[in-house]
């Protein structure tokens, strides 16, 4: 298999809606359709504790016309590192700051049929007052510090939507944190 070309479909702001003209294995010519990010798809989710609590995010998501749980994440800007990135994100969507990072994974992808967006997760510990003054016009975002029990019931809440990631985040931090 081999990429023969790439046409740019539309383009917004973030996203390119890209064809994706390739030879399959049986050497026949086709075409993928798939988005890709402006920024080469990288992205970092923050899984944040303060005080032995999970920072946890009920944001509106314009794509689902409903709320998800999730953690804070963001775009990394060219020329920006992983760590500015978490350290701002957790900053703009929560107000609290990033004290020290524990772990982060290598960029994975993360839906490799559908766009060429990556991500690497951050786990850290921050600290602060929660606040959504930097919140842009486009998020509604709530806070939340949860222990372990209240991380637990609310994945047991099956009317919940979850980001993917961030369930398997919430399942690790009940199950012993990092």
């Amino acid at each position: 298999m081999r990429i023969l070309g790439k046409k740019t479909i539309s383009s917004s702001k973030y996203l390119n809606f890209v064809a994706t003209t390739f030879v399959n294995k049986n050497n026949i010519e086709s075409v993928w359709y798939s988005v890709e990010r402006n920024n080469g798809g990288k992205t970092v989710i923050v899984a944040a504790t303060v005080d032995d609590k999970l920072v946890v995010l009920k944001e509106f998501r314009v794509a689902i016309g409903d709320y998800e749980w999730a953690l804070p994440a963001g775009l990394v800007e060219e020329g920006d590192t992983i760590e500015k990135t978490a350290k701002k994100e957790l900053k703009e969507e929560t107000n609290l700051e990033l004290l020290e990072i524990v772990e982060k994974t290598p960029f994975m992808t993360n839906s490799a049929g559908l766009t060429n967006e990556v991500v690497s997760i951050v786990f850290a510990r921050a600290e602060g007052q929660i606040g959504q003054d930097g919140n842009e016009e486009s998020e509604e975002i709530e806070t939340f510090l949860m222990n372990k029990l209240e991380v637990e019931n609310l994945m047991n809440d099956q009317k919940k939507i979850f980001s993917a990631k961030a369930w398997l985040i919430f399942d690790k931090f009940v199950r012993g944190g990092w």
